[in-house]
């Protein structure tokens, strides 16, 4: 059962929810309208609405772990920009604004009834198809909310969402406007085509030696060696020393280690339990609910089934349909209170006394114990010897760090010092350049310096003014548990190549940019020969090429082995009229196309099947609604009145 606590929030319906909450959030918000005072600036103004500081401030906080949220751990938050967001921001809270206040002004609202109904069906909050109260407020938690609040602004959440699905709903698609779309994206045309190979222009061209060396002599920058270097760097990583050390621990000292980590493994124990909840709020003070659970406690105490009790009387609609079970939950799901007085019960069956927590008192029922096995003491005793090390290694890293920092900073021009006084080597590697990276053969992994070095930080460090000058650079920490320092040993300034050695490229872009001058001439002169209505078959001739005639080509479908720019263009020329061609012409990666469309069929719905019709229908449905909800926003932020920053 526990773990099926983690599947479940692992599931792909929970992260359909996550998602679709996200989504909700992006377009109305939780929280955004009646959880701040007033008293600090106001930035903008919709209807009677005020966004203050405070409002963007906490908006653009949440939109910003909305970002980091996606992007994952290793983006640096430092890089989104505070402004943009914060103006992102605001136009949300504004868009939300106009829809909240238009559902209101429309008379658009949801009942309680109807939000608790389509939470307790949701398939995100069950398990085993039951009502899973654990889960529920797992997922609240997550997001910041407790229960209350997450019911008040649900249910304007999914009022906003009645007004724009019935603005959509309005939408009308008449059967013309389907047939004329049908008519475009079902046509099919015939057409021809004619390949020019840049390679064959290409190795058709002379080029002479005197161009070659022309090219040479016009900028013999572009045929440099690159700035090469050599460098040495000390490395400390707790690994490293974790493998020096020869740790002498005691068995009872392991075994004393053995029992915390059992113990704490023990409090990952779940409990199965139920409730009954009597609410405190403005209707009933603490003293009558506090009598009314006493009652309650009385018939139980009497023999009457917890779970027939908890239907009848709990005021937690989550639960009481089920019983008033609250399913499979570790600690950190539920109050404090309510968590410390399930965890004292011990035996199933088992009911507690009244508890009270911030939704009122609850009966709590014991049904079941799920304890965590854990791992015998001889299976964990490698483990714990090497977590011994480790946690040595990495109290010498923290203490060894300020000395590689400050050693390397006062040795400067060298790193022999810093590396002796912490028993470290200097670790050599030539012939670095910029844009450095491992060489590896295949199947093979690359070697332990040159995935250092090809490190972004560390490469930028190299090549930075101050450390080609001569000085180490700065300690880098390329992770939690390994830092560098970096020099350059010795540099080799860049090098004119001599003509010899660039002949053979130069003499490549010299055939390929001649050989493309000659294919885009005579490209030009045969659709000036079409264009005049020289015959298909003189063209080829005069070219040495051959068409490639297709006939019923679909838009959508295309063609094996059609470069989809030839595809594009053939769709994108004019119908021709009777008896004439459209012509053009398409670039690729292997050089250019003629492109001749003889023939235009339009799509027919009288050849569609429905299942087609329906498709085209939804289609274009979803693009006149989007139209529809673009004008009806429009029309909404007119009429409520938006004031915006200058």
């Amino acid at each position: 059962m526990l773990q099926q606590l983690r599947d479940q929030t692992q599931s792909t319906p929970f992260k359909v929810l996550v998602v679709a909450i996200i989504l909700v959030l992006t377009l109305f918000g939780f929280g955004a309208t009646n959880i701040f005072l007033g008293g600090d600036p106001t930035v903008a103004q919709v209807g009677d609405f005020d966004i203050t500081e405070t409002v963007l401030n906490v908006e653009t906080e949440r939109e910003k772990g909305r970002i980091l949220s996606q992007v994952g751990p290793d983006f640096d938050p430092n890089d989104i920009d505070r402004i943009k967001l914060q103006q992102s921001a605001l136009g949300q809270l504004i868009n939300r604004q106009v829809l909240y206040q238009t559902a209101a002004d429309l008379g658009i609202k949801v009942s309680s009834d109807e939000v608790n109904e389509q939470l307790l069906t949701s398939p995100v909050y069950q398990i085993d198809g039951k009502f899973n109260e654990g889960i529920y407020r797992q997922q609240l938690q997550m997001l910041g909310y407790q229960p209350v609040e997450f019911l008040r602004e649900y249910q304007g959440v999914l009022s906003a969402e009645q007004l724009r699905s019935g603005v959509a709903e309005g939408s009308l698609v008449p059967d013309w406007e389907v047939a004329e779309a049908l008519r475009i994206l079902e046509q099919r045309r015939d057409f021809a085509y004619l390949s020019l190979d840049v390679a064959a222009y290409a190795a058709a061209v002379e080029v002479t030696d005197e161009e070659i060396e022309a090219r040479y002599a016009d900028d013999r920058s572009l045929y440099m060696t690159p700035l090469t270097i050599d460098v040495e760097y000390v490395r400390l990583a707790v690994a490293d020393l974790a493998s020096d050390l020869e740790v002498d621990v005691s068995d009872e000292e392991l075994s004393a280690m053995y029992e915390i980590d059992r113990a704490a493994a023990s409090s990952a124990d779940a409990r199965d339990s139920s409730h009954i909840l009597i609410q405190t709020n403005d209707g009933v003070d603490e003293a009558a609910a506090l009598q009314r659970i006493n009652e309650i406690a009385g018939r139980i105490s009497q023999g009457e089934n917890f779970a027939a009790v908890a239907k009848e009387t709990s005021e937690d609609l989550g639960s009481a349909e089920q019983g008033g079970s609250l399913g499979l939950a570790g600690k950190g799901i539920f109050e404090v209170a309510f968590e410390e007085a399930l965890w004292e019960l011990t035996t199933l069956g088992q009911v507690s006394a009244p508890v009270q927590t911030e939704f009122g008192f609850h009966l709590i029922q014991l049904n079941n114990i799920i304890v965590t096995e854990y791992p015998s003491f001889e299976n964990e005793l490698p483990i714990l010897r090497e977590r011994v090390k480790t946690e040595l290694a990495e109290e010498q890293y923290s203490d060894q760090l300020d000395q590689l920092e400050r050693s390397s900073f006062d040795e400067r021009f060298s790193l022999q010092t810093t590396a002796a006084e912490l028993d470290l080597p200097v670790v050599q590697m030539s012939g670095l350049t910029e844009d450095f990276s491992p060489s590896v053969a295949e199947g093979d992994e690359p070697a332990a310096s040159e995935l250092l070095l090809s490190n972004p930080d560390l490469l930028q460090a190299l090549f930075s003014e101050v450390v080609l000058g001569g000085e180490n650079s700065e300690m880098i920490q390329v992770s939690d548990t390994e830092s560098v320092v970096v020099r350059v040993a010795k540099q080799y300034e860049p090098m004119e190549i001599a003509l010899v050695e660039v002949t053979a490229i130069i003499q490549a872009q010299l055939r390929n940019e001649k050989g493309l001058a000659a294919l885009e001439e005579a490209k030009l002169d045969a659709l000036t020969a079409l264009a005049a209505n020289t015959g298909f078959s003189e063209v080829a001739t005069t070219l040495g090429q051959r068409w490639v005639t297709l006939e019923g080509v679909a838009r959508v479908k295309g063609v094996e082995n059609v470069p989809l720019e030839i595809l594009q263009e053939a769709f994108r020329l004019p119908r021709p009229t009777t008896g004439e061609k459209s012509i053009g012409s398409a670039d690729f990666a292997q050089g250019s196309a003629l492109v001749v469309v003889t023939e235009v069929t339009p799509g027919d719905v009288n050849a569609t099947t429905d299942t087609q019709l329906e498709q085209f229908r939804q289609i274009i449905g979803s693009r006149v609604e989007r139209a529809e909800l673009t004008a009806f926003f429009q029309a909404a932020e007119s009429a409520i009145g938006v004031v915006r920053p200058e």
